[in-house]
């Protein structure tokens, strides 16, 4: 009997077909550098989603951790 091992999929972006539509959008427009016309409609969508007055979009895990120790305010003497 042969055994054969299949991998688990990890990380697999889902997909809805308008991608590449939105990457050419984005590259005809020049909104390269973050904060261009997709980004505001991300923050629309999930400041509605969310029903939160404000979303922070950040490139990584790392900007986001930073960003939310710059939001915390912490000071010398305060247990993290």
């Amino acid at each position: 009997m042969e055994v054969t091992l299949s991998t688990i999929p990890f990380n697999r972006p889902v997909t809805v077909g308008t991608e590449f539509e939105y990457i050419q959008q984005t590259i005809k427009n020049m909104d390269l550098s973050g904060d261009g016309a997709i980004t505001k409609q991300c923050h629309a969508l999930l400041e509605q989603i969310l029903s939160i007055p404000k979303v922070l979009l950040t490139t990584s895990c790392t900007h986001a951790l930073e960003m939310a120790a710059l939001l915390l305010n912490i000071q010398p003497g305060d247990e993290v």
